[in-house]
């Protein structure tokens, strides 16, 4: 089932028309600047929030709407005589939802006057409540992967807010000298997010406690403001877990490459505004296609591209060339590919389709224990034999987790996972769950084993790039044969581009 949206004359865009799915699951309108995202993003709020259109949508010369088809069931905004009138057909629209709107027209500024900051200001402690734990542990998670790190985060009481006519819901947090900074005096990242994350906490407890089947959409206009990109990927991972949870389509826009290209295809929406002002929309839209006309630095306007197999081959790299100091005046991308195989031909594809720059140097870096298999491989693959890949001298990620914990363990790499990774059930039981369902002989190449590492991150909300940086950190401290050899490497390939 879709929700149609036809857009005519309403700000930049003159006339469109928009499928939004109605499908649980993440969604990303993306494009260029002045591409019209935001004001999709916000006409498409007018099914189910009586928003003020003047404030908004403004007044249009001439007439203009916005109308919802869904099944028979219509909704319309129109503005003619001066004035914005909305109509609804006698079958009623059936679905719920919020949008949180970009920083001019959203909730996430409503209390940034002065006014209002002198007044949050002179908030007593006893004019405050402990705030909801799903905002607290919430925020901790995104911003710092550290769902106690707001435990002295409080709300302002509802009888105080409306004593007090502020616009917004603000939330205070308590420092360590005692004092209390409030949510418009923290900083932007933290300030935008709360507001999200207090506006779904209220529509999930409704959902979940009254749900009548009704299609849920969230819409949410540059999420990304403001946010690390380790903050962003966690964010990412919080809203498909609310999606999930509530049956919820989340429509976000955004310019974020770590946001666009962890999304599937088919749920990217690519705004292109043409030469006569119209709009096309590309759909499904591919984040390497999406992100070319966002991004001329990332993978397109660099020095030299580094292909490896994994995160791990790409973690040490640049750890490599950070320490030693080898990045100076030029600029170099590493792209981890999944698997050996998989990186000679995206190499050999990437240099056939001339999609980098002239000049751009490709160097390819493969894990050192296949490096006996890769003559075989380019004879029976001969559009790769211009490819001459170097090697690694450590095995793959997978490879290398089954050799220090199971085949010959690594106790102090054991100690410094199961201190700070495996913080829900200990190492020990993964590694047992893993002995006992996994047929240990056959798993030569460590994949099982990774599996149910993985698995079990997912199980208390982490991601693989925390068993990485472990990873990573014990090879540096551990191997220092290994890490002043990829730096003579690195300095020979970066000299010859």
């Amino acid at each position: 089932m879709e929700l149609v949206m036809h857009i005519r004359n309403v700000k930049s865009i003159k006339d469109i028309t928009f499928s939004l799915p109605l499908e649980k699951g993440l969604y990303a309108i993306t494009g260029e600047n002045a591409s019209g995202k935001s004001t999709l993003v916000a006409c498409a709020s007018c099914v189910f929030f009586r928003m003020p259109m003047n404030e908004y949508f403004g007044k249009p010369s001439g007439v203009a709407s916005i109308e919802f088809t869904l099944g028979e069931a219509t909704r319309k905004w129109e503005f003619s005589d001066n004035k914005w009138q909305g109509s609804s057909s006698q079958k009623k629209m059936s679905l719920s939802g919020f949008y949180e709107g970009s920083v001019i027209f959203g909730n996430r500024f409503k209390d940034t006057n002065f006014n209002a900051l002198r007044v949050l200001d002179n908030i007593k402690p006893e004019d405050m409540v402990e705030a909801d734990e799903f905002v607290r542990s919430n925020l901790g998670l995104i911003l710092h992967n550290d769902s106690a790190y707001y435990s002295k985060l409080y709300s302002i009481k509802e009888p105080v807010k409306r004593e007090l006519r502020l616009a917004g819901h603000p939330y205070f947090y308590q420092v360590d000298d005692g004092k209390f900074i409030s949510q418009a005096r923290m900083s932007t990242g933290e300030n935008l997010l709360i507001t999200i994350l207090h506006s779904l906490n209220l529509r999930r407890y409704n959902k979940l406690k009254f749900d009548d089947g009704r299609p849920f959409i969230v819409f949410l206009d540059e999420i990304e403001l403001a946010l690390h990109a380790s903050s962003l990927r966690r964010l990412l991972l919080f809203l498909r877990q609310i999606s999930d949870e509530m049956n919820a389509a989340i429509f976000f826009s955004t310019h974020s490459l770590e946001l666009i290209r962890d999304i599937k295809a088919q749920n990217i929406f690519y705004l292109d505004r043409q030469l006569d002002g119209s709009i096309m929309i590309t759909n499904p839209c591919y984040p390497a296609y999406a992100t070319r006309n966002l991004y001329s630095d990332d993978g397109y306007g660099n020095d030299a591209v580094i292909f490896v197999e994994d995160d791990l081959a790409k973690c040490i790299l640049e750890r490599v060339l950070i320490e030693k100091d080898l990045i100076n005046n030029i600029r170099i991308k590493i792209l981890p590919t999944g698997g050996w195989t998989n990186t000679l031909v995206m190499a050999h594809d990437v240099i056939s389709s001339k999609l980098l720059l002239r000049g751009t140097k490709v160097i390819v870096v493969l894990d050192k224990d296949i490096q006996s298999q890769v003559p075989d491989f380019m004879s029976k693959h001969k559009e790769c034999k211009h490819i001459e890949p170097d090697y690694l001298p450590v095995s793959s990620l997978e490879k290398y987790l089954k050799q220090k914990l199971v085949d010959q363990v690594d106790t102090t790499l054991y100690r410094k996972l199961d201190n700070y990774v495996f913080q829900g059930r200990p190492l020990s039981s993964v590694l047992s769950k893993y002995k006992t369902e996994a047929d240990i002989s056959a798993d030569n190449d460590g994949k099982k084993l990774y599996g149910f590492l993985i698995n079990e991150l997912r199980s208390i909300r982490k991601d693989r790039e925390e068993l990485v940086e472990v990873v990573v950190k014990h090879l540096m401290e551990t191997d220092q044969g290994l890490i002043d050899a990829l730096a003579e490497y690195l300095s020979r390939k970066i000299a010859d581009t």
